[in-house]
């Protein structure tokens, strides 16, 4: 990924999976994070990957060559790579315990990547004049599966790869767990490691790092990382750098991520475009089974980004933890939060949950609208939307419509969100089509306004 693509109003975002099961792990993080994700098998024709880019944000292609010999592997991914053309990220998932065709898979990426920039499919047709670089990053760290690198060693559950069960795989035998010797095998690719010492340090210390590696001439960087924060860290640097160089217009920088799912993920946070200018936010306090249908229905709307509050210690939603998970979503027309969204988290609460979780879900929405500019707001549940309007300092509500019986539309009255949109629904209210149907009127209000 360079600079440039930065700017783009949707991203491009392709990866290439060496198997379906860990693709569809890497894309499930894509859309959790809003984007629109899509897995496909085998798609090296230029149309068919080209249209499916177009569509969706992020791409998944399934090139099955964990377990093919390293040629083949390294042909198929090239040729994906070149059947995509331009994309604002590339990345190679590669396996969490660094089976398979890592280094020749990660060097025919880079090459063909390298390719592209050089015939100017990189998207960077203003900064044309300047050479690109293409560079490999590799954070191979998938923290909450027990993956961590430290050392430049890829560590499972706290063992070296080759002092587990791996080191017996039929396929694939673990003889090392040194990331950079497992790139460089069979390959001419040269690594340079960042030590989880210098990532502890901070972002200068990886900055400097960074920067020896590449003036040192390799072609990866390799990072250790411990947590998501350690990848965030590394990303954060490299986003910042790729910029300089924008700005500087020497050199430009383009990155291609080698990691199993966080890492490219991370990337991808670093350099995409910011929100779009506005979005519509759905709160839900409803604990009902046509609340959860409907939630369900709007789920499947690629444009709408439903997700769970984050909770606390004693059952209730976290304010700042839901804040911030609101604030990472990368793209999404629309937002909702609810309490619930299936049977699994329906519970028993007591008298105060019952008055504190409207309180919360009131603090959330003022907060995020502190943070993000909100064009409508919808509400399902009467306490949670007396409790919203209060927490926005509002008189009330404006009445314009009744979209069905019992849910209307309307504009705040007073207060600090004045004149915003409404919508309000009862939690019992309509059929699985129902809030999607007050979305598709908030987003026509929404649009009227401004």
């Amino acid at each position: 990924m360079s600079v440039t693509e930065a700017a783009e109003p949707s991203p491009r975002i392709l990866i290439i999976a060496d198997d379906l099961t860990g693709g569809n792990a890497c894309g499930a993080l894509f859309a959790e994070a809003g984007l629109k994700t899509m897995t496909v098998t085998g798609a090296d024709d230029q149309s068919s990957l080209g249209a499916a880019l177009d569509a969706y944000d992020a791409i998944v292609v399934n090139a099955n060559s964990r377990h093919l010999p390293s040629a083949e592997a390294a042909a198929i991914t090239a040729s994906i790579v070149a059947a995509a053309g331009d994309v604002d990220l590339l990345a190679c998932r590669i396996d969490t315990t660094l089976r398979g065709n890592v280094g020749a898979t990660a060097e025919a990426a880079l090459r063909a990547r390298a390719i592209l920039v050089s015939a100017g499919g990189s998207g960077s047709e203003d900064v044309a004049a300047a050479p690109t670089r293409v560079l490999g990053l590799c954070v191979p760290a998938f923290p909450s599966s027990g993956r961590v690198t430290v050392g430049g060693r890829q560590l499972l559950n706290g063992r070296l790869l080759e002092d587990t069960e791996l080191a017996h795989d039929v396929r694939s035998p673990m003889t090392t767990s040194e990331v950079a010797t497992i790139l460089a095998s069979g390959t001419g690719l040269t690594c340079h490691t960042i030590d989880i010492s210098t990532v502890l340090a901070g972002s200068e210390a990886i900055r400097a790092e960074v920067l020896s590696g590449i003036v040192s001439g390799a072609d990866v960087i390799v990072a250790d990382a411990l947590t998501l924060d350690h990848i965030d860290r590394i990303t954060a640097v490299i986003a910042d750098l790729t910029r300089e160089a924008a700005e500087t217009g020497s050199e430009l920088l383009d990155w291609v991520a080698i990691d199993p799912g966080p890492g490219s993920m991370s990337l991808a946070r670093a350099f995409l475009p910011t929100r779009p200018r506005s979005i519509l936010l759905g709160v839900s306090g409803s604990a009902t089974e046509v609340t959860r249908t409907q939630l369900a229905a709007l789920a499947e709307d690629p444009d709408i980004h439903v997700m769970r509050v984050e909770i606390d210690a004693e059952g209730l939603p976290d304010v700042e933890a839901t804040v911030r998970a609101v604030c990472q979503v990368a793209s999404a027309r629309a937002i909702v939060i609810a309490t619930v969204l299936d049977a699994y988290d329906l519970r028993e609460l007591t008298a105060e949950a019952s008055e504190l979780i409207p309180r919360r879900l009131a603090m959330i929405t003022a907060e995020v609208m502190e943070r993000v500019d909100v064009a409508g707001l919808y509400s399902t549940g009467g306490d949670v939307t007396a409790a919203v309007l209060s927490g926005l300092d509002a008189l009330g509500m404006e009445i314009d419509a009744e979209i069905i019986p019992l849910a209307v539309g309307g504009r705040i009255a007073g207060g600090r969100a004045a004149g915003l949109p409404i919508v309000t629904k009862g939690g019992l209210i309509g059929d699985a089509g129902t809030a999607a149907l007050c979305f598709d009127h908030l987003n026509h209000a929404a649009r009227s306004r401004g």
